[in-house]
C-alpha cells in the first residue's frame, strides 16, 4: 500500500480553509488528495491532475467509497465538489480554462511516484522484468529502451550525470553502446543486468549505493520530460494562486529540488512572494518506517 510523504507537513503546510479552494496537480496515489477532502466542508473545492489514467481510475473508486456521486468529470458530496484531470501539470493554464476555475488557496505538487506507479507502469521499477517502457503518459510516443537504443554517448552521458546524480556514468554508457550494436535494448533485465556488470556489490557504497534506482530514475525523468515540465509548472502555478495562497512542492532529486528552491528565491527577489518553509525533511521516524521518503524535499511560499 502507497504511504504518502511527508503527509501531514505538505497538508498542514497549504492550512485547509472549509470552504476553499485546492488543487493536487500529481494525484498519484491519491493519499494527499484524501487529506485535503478530508479538511473541506461547505462549498469546498478540490482539482486533481495526473498524467496517468490509471491513477485517476484508482481515485474515482475511492472517491465512490467515500460517498461521492459522479457527474461529468467531478465528483461531490454535500457540497464539497471534486474534478478529476488527464493532463500533465505542464499544461496547468490550459486546464484552467477548461474547467473555468481562476484561481487556487493552495496547490500540492509531489513529484515522487506512488507505489501504484512504480509498479503498474511497466519498465519504472527495476525489480521485475517488463517491457522498458517508463511512459506515465501512454500518449507520449518515446519509450525508455528508444533513449537507450538511439541516443548519441555524450547525450547518455549527460542524461544518467544530470539526472541520475552517478559517478559512473561514463563506463554506463559505454557497456550501453557496446550491448546495442549486438541487439537492442528491450526489457529492463537487459539494463539491470548491464549495471550490475559496471557496479557489482562489492562496490555498492558511497555514490555508488543502490545504482539500478538512480539509473531508472533517471530515465523515466529523461522519459516523461520531468524536468522541462516542473520548469513550465512553476510560473504557471505562481499565476494561479489567489492572493495569500500556498504552493508547497515536494521534490526527491536534487536537480528537480535546485528548480524549485531558485524559483523561489528568484520570485522572493522579486517581491511576489514570502518563504513560508525553507526546507522540510522527513523525520527519522517516517524514514525509519519509509525508506524511499529518505530523498524527499518540501518548500513553501506563499504568493504575496
Amino acid at each position: 500500500m502507497h504511504k504518502p510523504v511527508l503527509l501531514k507537513e505538505l497538508i498542514d503546510s497549504i492550512d485547509v480553509k472549509k470552504s476553499g479552494t485546492y488543487l493536487d496537480v500529481t494525484l498519484g496515489g491519491g493519499g494527499h488528495s484524501l487529506q485535503i477532502i478530508e479538511r473541506l466542508r461547505g462549498n469546498g473545492n478540490l482539482v486533481v491532475m495526473d498524467v496517468n489514467k490509471k491513477a485517476l481510475e484508482n481515485f474515482k473508486e475511492m472517491l465512490i467509497e467515500e460517498g461521492f456521486k459522479e457527474k461529468d468529470s467531478s465528483f461531490t458530496k454535500g457540497k464539497v465538489q471534486v474534478t478529476l484531470v488527464n493532463e500533465n501539470f505542464r499544461h496547468l493554464d490550459e486546464v484552467l480554462k477548461n474547467i473555468k476555475i481562476k484561481e487556487f488557496n493552495g496547490i500540492i505538487a509531489d513529484l515522487g511516484l506512488s507505489t501504484d506507479q512504480i509498479y503498474q507502469v511497466e519498465g519504472i521499477s527495476y525489480l521485475k522484468n517488463t517491457e522498458l517502457d517508463m511512459r506515465l503518459d501512454d500518449r507520449l510516443g518515446v519509450k525508455a529502451s528508444d533513449l537507450l537504443n538511439a541516443l548519441y554517448k555524450t547525450e547518455l552521458e549527460n542524461m544518467f550525470k544530470n539526472l541520475a546524480d552517478i559517478k559512473f556514468e561514463k563506463e554506463l554508457v559505454r557497456k550501453i553502446i557496446e550491448y546495442r550494436k549486438t541487439r537492442p535494448f528491450k526489457t529492463t533485465k537487459q539494463l539491470k543486468h548491464l549495471i550490475q556488470e559496471v557496479v557489482p556489490l562489492y562496490k555498492r557504497k558511497g555514490t555508488h549505493k543502490n545504482p539500478e534506482a538512480k539509473v531508472f530514475q533517471a530515465l523515466r525523468i529523461a522519459v516523461n520530460d520531468e524536468i522541462g515540465a516542473l520548469k513550465s509548472f512553476l510560473p504557471l502555478a505562481f499565476e494561479a494562486l489567489a492572493q495569500e495562497g500556498i504552493l508547497s512542492v515536494i521534490s526527491f532529486h536534487s536537480g528537480e529540488d535546485r528548480i524549485v528552491k531558485n524559483f523561489i528565491r528568484d520570485m522572493e527577489e522579486k517581491g511576489q512572494i514570502e518563504i513560508v518553509e525553507k526546507l522540510i525533511k522527513p523525520s527519522q521516524l517516517e524514514i525509519n518506517t519509509n525508506p524511499r521518503s529518505s530523498s524527499a524535499r518540501l518548500r513553501v511560499m506563499r504568493k504575496l
